[in-house]
């Protein structure tokens, strides 16, 4: 990717689409699975993440992506099926070669917070398969988002868990 000044990124949090919980997503005590809620935050993640020009596309046209190295998932509210949701992501953090993303999963109905994951990711190179810096412009748009997003008030009770610093 060359060192060209691109335009900045749009500063709103990124929102999904309406969900509802699916009936293959509920295990034997009847509310939704666990590890559904990490699928979710994983499947739109990827989607969401195009917004900031770091997704599908830009993974084709640089042969470079995204590395989740750490998560910190907290769920907050049971969910049942049919219970409309909305996932949000915002970005917390961003340094050279690093991003802290936060994502929200929301009922709809009421506006309650069901669970929220802290993702840590590292930038690679998938053909050497190793940690590599953003380009220059990617990594200032990256950061000034961070700083917007960064900035924005935490759901109540929420604890920063996860950090760009070693």
């Amino acid at each position: 990717m060359n060192d060209a000044v691109l335009p900045p990124l749009p500063a709103d949090i990124l929102t999904s689409g309406p969900l509802r919980v699916a009936e293959e997503w509920i295990d034997l005590y009847g509310h939704m699975n666990m590890a559904r809620y990490v699928a979710l935050f994983d499947e739109l993640g990827y989607a969401l993440q195009e917004r900031w020009e770091l997704g599908e596309t830009y993974t084709r046209e640089t042969c470079r992506g995204l590395f989740v190295v750490d998560v910190a998932v907290s769920y907050k509210r049971e969910l049942t099926v049919g219970t409309p949701l909305t996932l949000t992501m915002r970005l917390l953090e961003a340094d050279d070669k690093r991003l802290v993303s936060l994502m929200e999963l929301r009922r709809d109905d009421d506006g309650t917070l069901a669970a929220t994951m802290e993702q840590l990711s590292v930038h690679a190179d998938l053909t050497t398969r190793r940690v590599v810096p953003f380009a220059s412009p990617v990594a200032e748009r990256l950061s000034a988002l961070a700083a917007v997003h960064g900035a924005l008030p935490l759901p109540a009770a929420h604890r920063r868990r996860l950090s760009c610093r070693s």
